[in-house]
């Protein structure tokens, strides 16, 4: 298994995903969606701040680029609870949905 990215909203709402899955890094209005898995769809929302998330989606990117060469590495994208973010820009988790079906 390769890097594992982490998230934590400060409430009791944690996941950690293989990077490996990640399929897609998506800006929107003030959020940031990644969408992991494959067949089965999980989806981490982070905040920013308005017009910061083309910005973070470009940076995440390059972040996540050069890791795949890397294993059994955790990489802390979000972490609401003790304040740190893989960006700067990064303002907090809003959601992690994942669906195990």
């Amino acid at each position: 298994m390769g890097p594992m990215v982490l998230f934590d909203n400060g409430n009791e709402s944690v996941a950690c995903f293989p990077l490996d899955t990640l399929s897609m890094i998506e800006a929107g209005n003030d959020v940031v969606n990644l969408y992991f898995g494959h067949s089965i769809k999980h989806i981490v929302v982070l905040a920013c701040a308005d017009g910061n998330s083309d910005v973070i989606v470009r940076n995440l990117a390059a972040y996540f680029a050069p890791m795949g060469k890397f294993h059994q590495k955790l990489i802390t994208v979000a972490d609401d609870a003790n304040s740190v973010y893989l960006d700067a820009l990064i303002t907090g988790v809003t959601s992690i949905t994942a669906d195990p079906a």
